[in-house]
This record gives structure tokens, sequence and C-alpha cells, in this order.
């Protein structure tokens, strides 16, 4: 399913920051052991925003494949937080970092993470205040779109076309020139060093959801991580 409702896609990015920045919730976990997760796959029981206060939509991922490996290992909660700490909080991940991937000298914490920060200060996005990731970590990106997409919402039931307008060019202006030119390399290194199926599903989609999002926003093709030249503005 692609999403095109600006709530829906909120969602679809809440989801997957949550992923990338700490390992799936107690409750996706039991939804994804006992199968409950199959006949509804729209929610992650359990697994809620603590913005609003609800649940947030899960993706359709492979779910009959994560459903068998997570019933097959028992420890599956253990395995996971080790491998979400292999891939993304560890040197030897993936480093899943904007800087990484779009700064010639991968220097995490230098030009490029300093632009994405303006980006989000210019927008009056106030996403770091609670969050000890840097602003280039792609779990940041997506909850980065995730509040400009519910901004969206807001602003269509307040019946500001204008204002809305802004904040759609925010978007894809932000999935041109940042998230969407180097999230589908990052998310190859996940499927490349992923030993579960879990985050290589979560990769796989995070991919295909970016490849919507660029049609829905018209957006160019722009995947992979393209360094920026001294005159190129990140």
């Amino acid at each position: 399913m692609n999403p095109t409702s600006a709530r829906e896609r909120e969602q679809h990015y809440r989801f997957l920051a949550r992923l990338y920045l700490r390992p799936p919730s107690g409750a996706l976990l039991r939804a994804l052991r006992d199968g409950s997760i199959l006949p509804a796959s729209r929610g992650a029981p359990g697994d809620e925003d603590p913005g609003r206060g609800g649940e947030a939509a899960a993706p359709a991922l492979d779910l009959e494949e994560l459903v068998s490996e997570a019933r097959g290992r028992p420890d599956l909660e253990e395995e996971l937080e080790a491998e979400h700490a292999a891939l993304f909080v560890l040197p030897s991940g993936v480093i899943p970092h904007e800087a990484f991937y779009g700064d010639r000298e991968q220097r995490l914490g230098g030009r490029v993470t300093i632009a994405v920060e303006r980006f989000y200060r210019n927008a009056g996005i106030h996403i770091l205040d609670r969050c000890i990731e840097m602003p280039d970590h792609v779990g940041i990106e997506l909850e980065f779109m995730a509040a400009l997409c519910r901004l969206e919402a807001d602003l269509g039931e307040a019946g500001d076309p204008a204002a809305r307008g802004r904040c759609v060019g925010l978007q894809r202006t932000f999935l041109e020139e940042h998230l969407a030119r180097w999230a589908p390399e990052c998310c190859e290194r996940v499927i490349a060093l992923a030993r579960y199926g879990f985050y290589k599903a979560i990769a796989r989609f995070t991919t295909e959801f970016l490849r919507s999002e660029r049609a829905h926003l018209g957006v160019g093709h722009a995947e992979g991580a393209r360094p920026c030249e001294p005159a190129q503005r990140c």
C-alpha cells in the first residue's frame, strides 16, 4: 500500500523512525510471535505514538516471513536488541548518518550534519530537544518528515491551503536534497549486514516507501548518495 493522505504518511514515517532509533517494542514482538499482526497489518498493537497517544500504522511488511521467524526464536527480543546495536550503534555497522554517505570525508557532525540541523531550524520543527542522536541520523530525518506530514494534515484541516502548500514544498525539498539521496544506500547496507529477516524487511520497506514518496511529492529519482561539491547546497 502506498499511503497518500498526510496522516497515513505521518504514521509510516513515524513507525520507521522508531525502528531505526531503538529496537522493536515488546508489544510489536508479541504481535509478531502470536501472529495477531497478520489480520490487521495496518496497526502494530501497543506500538504507540507518544505524541498522539494512539496506535501508529504498521506498514505492509513481509509479515508472513517475519511471523514465522519470530515463532521460531524464543530469544528474538534479545537477538533484535543486539542486532539493532550492531547495525545502528556500533561503528562497524551501517553508520546511519547522512554525513557518512553524502560527505566525501564521511565526517560525522560536519557540514552535512549542520546543513540538516539548519533545515530543521528554518522549518520551525523542534525534534532535537529530547534526542541524543545527531540531526542527520536516518531515524531523526524520518521523524522530521513525520512532523511535516502531521503539520500538513493540521493545516489542511484548518483550511489554510497556502501554508499547507509551503509545508508540502518543505517535504519535497528535504526528500530531494537529503533523505532520498542517501537512505536507499544505507538500506542496502542494512540488507547486506542484517542476520535476521526483521531488519532486512524494514530496510526493503523503507526503500519502497521512499520511492512512493518521491512519486507522491514529484521528486526526481535521486537514489544513491551524491556528495555535495562546495558550491552546491546540501
